[in-house]
This record gives C-alpha cells, structure tokens and sequence, in this order.
C-alpha cells in the first residue's frame, strides 16, 4: 500500500515524463520545420549605365557560394529559372535576373551588344558582394557566360553550361538549321501548326515541343508564363552580329559542367564546338536522357548533376 509521499513522487516523476516527452516533440518538429522551409528571397534593382535590372536571390549570400544563373533568349525573361531556386539553401545562394529590355528590367534606348551583356553580368556581381560566383549559362546565357568569363577569369569559381550556344555565329547558324529541321519533322507529325504565328512571343509558343525530346511534354507554368521581347531579340542580334571569340574562350582554364539534352534541337555538333573550344578547361560532360533543351524534362538529374559539382551536401 502506497504512502501520500510515495504517491506524490509517483504523479512528479509522471508529470517529468509527460513535460520531456511534450518538448521533444515539439522540438522534433522545429527541426523538421527548419529543413523544409524554403530559403529566404528577395529582390534588387541594379543600375547600369542606363538601364535598370531587376535581381532575384533565393538562399544565403553569406555562404561564400554564390551561383548567378544567366537565362537564354536574347529576349526572355528569367522567369522559367525558377526551379533553379531548389538548389538555394543556407549552403548556397541561387542568384539570377532579367537581362537589359526584358521582363522586369527596364529597356535601354541603346546598348544591346555582348558587352553591354557581359558589363550587365558583372555589376549583377559587384552589387550583390560575392568576390566570385559560379556561373550557370543557358542556350543565349551560355554564350554570355562564356564571354563573361573570358574577361573576368578572376571572378568565376567555375562554369556550368546547359544547351548552351557557342562562340562564334557559324556554329550558332548550323544548330539553328537543326533547329528548323526538327520544327518541320513535328510539322508534318502534328505536334506543331503548319501555319505558324509571325507574333514572337506566339511564335515561340507554338515551336515549343521542338525544344522537347518528348514533343508531348507537360510544358510547366515557369516556362509557359516567361515573357519574351520581340524588340529586344531583334536589337541585341543587330547588335551581337558576326561574333567569334574562340581564341579567348580557348583560354579559359576553369573547371566546366556542359550539360547536354541527347536530343536536344540545335544537335550534339554545337555541344563539340564548344568543349572543343575549352581546350585549356577541365571539362566534365554531361549527357542528359530523355532530355532536350530544357532541362525541365530532366529536372532531377540535372539537378543532382549540378549539385554534385557544387559539391552540396545531398538533399535529406
């Protein structure tokens, strides 16, 4: 038969296990919470020259890794980058932004060249802090990475490409007779209208599926909603026009990622010329399968592809 004293001890050390087990959980799930959160992100309006760019950072500037992502076009928005941002954690800072004339940046009255694009790229840098970056180029992005590079070799940690274009318009003008040779082949299957829009943004809205290794591909709303200029498409390959910086590319000794969709519409020759290009780089190449030129269609590998050369810790 128990005491009152005995009793009293019974319902503390009771009440004891009941107070640890209830902080426990509750901090079991601040630790689950601060995993799954997503990383904070804000916005910026960087001046150059005359224009204003507006810049996206998702993740952790002072983590010392910072990648600035360089989208395609000329003429398109950053907008379908989005995904990008799942690389963003406290280990990394995901960085990207509209070029000059396009989505939220404002549009000069002149200025379209690949300088004015590379001097964009650099006061993107200056203006978040990061001493170096990675850089991450995509089809027209590529080529600014590639020329960013070669006259800011100091401020690159290392590259990464992804369908990128070339360095010299000969090259360009092959994959983009690919291009048009796959547009025609899903022509004639269905996939895309015989007759085609001559509005840009419509345009590039019904060619799409010739992006795709799948024709049939659930195109996602980053892409579908990313706003394309006309005007600007036109301006800045006036004023691009005849380009070849192969010898300056050739002295690029940076640690490269080139990513390449196995079916991608501009064909495996343009991805050639390029690492041939990087003779003085150290080259991983990366085949993507099942994937064209986006690599939505192929998100989780290029994803674990692009982490693993960032050397992040794996996703949990």
């Amino acid at each position: 038969m128990l005491g009152p004293s005995d009793t009293r001890r019974k319902k503390v050390m009771k009440f004891k296990i009941l107070f640890w087990l209830t902080f426990l959980v509750v901090l079991l799930d601040l630790v689950a919470f601060g995993r799954t959160k997503q990383p904070l992100s804000h916005e910026l309006k960087v001046q150059v020259d005359n224009v204003s760019l507006y810049v996206r950072i998702v993740g952790n500037l002072e983590s010392g890794k910072v990648l600035v992502a360089i989208n395609g076009g000329p003429g398109q928005s950053s907008h379908y980058m989005v995904s990008l941002e799942q690389l963003a954690s406290k280990e990394l800072a995901v960085v990207t932004y509209d070029q000059r004339g396009t989505g939220r940046s404002s549009t000069p009255s002149e200025g379209y060249s690949l300088l004015d694009h590379v001097a964009d790229l650099e006061a993107v840098r200056e203006a978040i802090g990061a001493e170096k970056v990675y850089i991450m180029g995509h089809s027209w992005g590529g080529i600014i990475t590639l020329r960013y590079a070669t006259l800011h070799p100091h401020r690159v940690r290392s590259i990464m490409l992804m369908g990128s274009g070339p360095p010299t318009k000969k090259a360009s003008l092959t994959g983009q007779t690919k291009l048009k040779q796959r547009i025609r082949k899903l022509q004639r299957q269905g996939f895309i209208p015989k007759n085609l829009p001559t509005e840009v943004s419509e345009l590039v809205k019904a060619i799409l599926p010739a992006y795709f290794s799948n024709p049939s591909f659930d195109i996602p709303d980053e892409l579908e909603k990313t706003s394309i200029s006309a005007t600007t498409n036109q301006l800045t390959l006036s004023a691009v026009g005849d380009w070849d910086f192969t010898s300056e590319v050739a002295k690029i000794d940076h640690r490269v990622l080139m990513m390449w969709g196995e079916d991608d519409p501009f064909g495996l020759p343009m991805a050639e010329a390029i690492i041939s290009a990087l003779s003085a780089a150290k080259v991983e190449f990366i085949l993507l399968k099942k994937c064209g030129h986006y690599w939505h269609e192929c998100l989780d590998e290029f994803l674990l592809n692009v982490r693993a050369f960032l050397n992040l810790p794996p996703i949990h």
